[in-house]
């Protein structure tokens, strides 16, 4: 290695530097300040942060120990990263495991809340969490508290990975006499293919050789480019003794500052991220870094405070209690208004105990003996693994309690028959035949059931009315895919498939015999901020006056599509919602609730219900009317006397804040026989 190099390697930054732990401490009070719910809508890319420096300190440790050692000692690296990172998150998963039992539902939120612990133990969490919580602004993200482990999961994928192709690139490199221009070549390929796949996914294209997990807001394949990018600093800054000047510091400093702020208030939950936008706070970072790189500059100075530099040297066990101390706090008190920030500050107190009692004495473990630390492994992973095993094995049981099984089985989705594929964005022609067929032998007018989950909810009901009517019955649903011929877009700014299912599904309706098609659908599309709706993909909008008249008029072409090829068409006015404070969720309820039977009915006004459907309702009427459509309103079998309970006959009829359960879809069995049999049979 040359004179030249030599020294800057050695003077490249530690990870425990000053201003490098006052930038973390600006990053975990940046996403802490967003999840406690202060009006900071973008502070989630702060994890970008997060990704970025850790490129930087991982690549110059191990440009340190190349520059000593010429190799990398892998047995020793791994060991590192296991004594800082896993055993204060088995703490956690097992805390939380713990509380879990206590506190969450077995309908599926103890279940994921497991999985996710495993997975966050298994360097997975990311995965796990792509698959069963959704969207990191979906509603189910805010009730899984340990949904903030994804990106730790996605640095130890990069922990896992990174340091053989680094020490591959450096290997090459040594052999053809161009190790900076060799490694830097392969970290920029990577890092580039990573970059252009995040782009991509961000305008809405499909990689389809990515597997959906690994891509995305969760994927470690879309986040690589943020940790190439630290990386490259550091390579540049062990072979370069780079010292910015302190005018050129301090303009980099305020540069990068701002770069990192603007996208905190300029971005929220419906930009695309990773995207265009995550630009800039990783360059912010990089600009940052190399400021702090001035010892005495200002930018080094102002991160280097003892409060900074104490908040970043706690930021890793904070950023991992707060998130389920606010879980369970808004479990707990649903209804405070200041909650979710209290809960974020108690967090303090266990971030400092992991922090003094198990984060230090462990991370500063050294010439651990082989067979000692194979141990220490197996002590730290087994045990809450078997806790979140055991969980999610009670409460698939229903922790063997009859009347929690009992619950469990009367507030869960539908599951008659061949239901398994019928609730599906797959076109009916597309699939085998007699697939989502009831009643295939009966003569009757045939019946058709289509729309979204909320079509999906009446399954039961329908089921047994074309039963007891002779007709067959096929079955066409999508969640979150309303009936209307339109565009949708989602709050990621992603275009939904929707519109080529029900163009499918209307087509293939009427090529059918013709018969009653029932058409039902959520009414969130009408108020919720979260879609856009128009005639085309270049006018949807968000705008609700705009969106209103796009999905009536899409309701209405898809009523005369079905009109013109003989069909008759049944509208169906959906089912009650509960917001805040009516919440007919089952899902609030922990197993002690439901064992002791400490269910409260949440019952609403229905005038509440309607002024909160007025938009959707008023547009089903319309389209019924100008078609000549019939409309059903079940609400005077869900709402008697003018109120929407959620118990109804000792029956608890909701699954969630708008879905039926099974046991309230059959309370509507004779409702359904009555509204079809005039439109199968001609007699009133």
């Amino acid at each position: 290695m040359s004179q030249r190099a030599q020294p800057a390697a050695d003077a490249a930054p530690s990870d425990r530097l000053g201003y490098i732990q006052g930038l973390r401490a600006i990053a975990v009070l940046a996403v802490i300040v967003f999840h406690a719910g202060l009006p900071v809508p973008g502070g989630f890319l702060c994890v970008d942060v997060f990704f970025v420096i850790s490129g930087f300190v991982i690549t110059a440790m191990l440009a340190r120990e190349w520059a000593r050692t010429g190799t990398v000692a892998f047995r020793h690296f791994y060991a590192r990263r296991f004594r800082r990172l896993t055993p204060a998150l088995a703490v956690l998963v097992a805390v939380v495991v713990l509380a879990s039992l206590v506190l969450q539902s077995p309908l599926g939120s103890q279940q994921i809340t497991a999985r996710t612990g495993i997975g966050a133990l298994l360097l997975s969490a990311n995965i796990v969490i792509a698959k069963s919580t959704g969207g990191y602004f979906d509603a189910p993200a805010a009730t899984n508290p340990l949904l903030n482990t994804w990106s730790l999961s996605v640095e130890e994928q990069f922990y896992l990975i990174f340091p053989l192709l680094l020490f591959i690139a450096w290997k090459l490199g040594h052999r053809w006499g161009a190790r900076l221009v060799t490694t830097a070549v392969i970290i920029t390929a990577v890092g580039g293919v990573s970059f252009i796949i995040a782009m991509a996914q961000a305008r809405g294209h499909k990689v389809s050789a990515l597997p959906a997990a690994l891509g995305g807001f969760y994927g470690p394949v879309t986040r690589a480019w943020e940790f190439a990018v630290g990386a490259l600093l550091a390579l540049v800054i062990a072979k370069v003794a780079l010292r910015p000047g302190r005018v050129t510091a301090a303009v980099l400093g305020l540069l990068g500052a701002a770069a990192i702020a603007i996208p905190l208030w300029a971005v929220n939950g419906r930009t695309p991220w990773p995207g265009p936008w995550t630009v800039l706070p990783v360059a912010g970072t990089v600009a940052v870094l190399i400021a702090g790189l001035r010892a005495r500059g200002l930018t080094s100075r102002a991160l280097s405070t003892r409060p900074m530099v104490a908040i970043g040297n706690i930021s890793y066990s904070w950023y991992l209690w707060h998130w389920p101390f606010i879980v369970f706090a808004i479990l707990i008190w649903p209804n405070h208004q200041y909650i979710a920030l209290l809960a974020a500050l108690a967090s303090l107190v266990p971030s400092l105990i992991s922090y003094r009692w198990i984060e230090q004495p462990i991370r500063n473990l050294r010439n651990v003996p082989v067979h000692r630390m194979t141990a220490i492994i197996a002590a730290t992973i087994v045990p809450p693994v078997v806790l979140a095993l055991g969980l999610s094995v009670a409460a698939d049981h229903g922790f063997w309690i009859p009347r929690v099984q009992r619950f469990i089985a009367a507030t869960a989705p539908m599951h008659v028959g061949n239901r398994s594929g019928c609730n599906t964005s797959t076109a009916p022609s597309a699939r085998k035949p007699g697939t989502c067929v009831w009643h295939a032998a009966d003569t009757g007018t045939p019946v058709y059931l289509v729309g979204d989950s909320h079509a999906d909810h009446y399954t039961e009901a329908v089921i047994a009315a074309t039963g007891a009517l002779g007709s067959p019955l096929t079955i066409a649903t999508a969640n979150s895919c309303p009936f209307y011929d339109t565009y949708l877009l989602d709050i990621t700014n992603k275009h939904s498939p929707c519109h080529q299912f029900v163009v499918r599904t209307l087509h293939w309706l009427t090529q059918q015999p013709p018969g009653l098609v029932i058409i039902s659908t959520s009414s969130t599309y009408w108020n919720s901020d979260l879609f856009a709706a128009g005639p085309t993909p270049g006018t949807v909008s968000f705008d609700k006056a705009a969106k209103r008249a796009a999905l009536q008029a899409g309701l209405e072409s898809a009523v005369r599509t079905l009109q013109a090829s003989g069909h008759k068409v049944l509208l169906v006015q959906d089912t009650p919602y509960f917001p805040a404070p009516y919440s007919s969720d089952p899902h609030q309820y922990s197993v002690w609730d439901i064992a002791t039977g400490r269910i409260p009915d949440q019952g609403m006004p229905q005038a509440v219900a309607d002024d909160n459907e007025h938009a959707a309702r008023a547009g089903f009427a319309a389209v019924a009317a100008s078609t000549g459509a019939s409309l059903a309103d079940f609400r005077s079998v869900l709402c008697p006397n003018q109120v929407c309970p959620t118990i109804l006959d000792g029956t608890y009829l909701y699954r969630d804040h708008g879905h039926l359960s099974v046991a309230g879809t059959k309370k509507l069995d004779g409702a359904f026989t009555a509204f079809l049999t005039p439109l199968l049979t001609g007699t009133s």
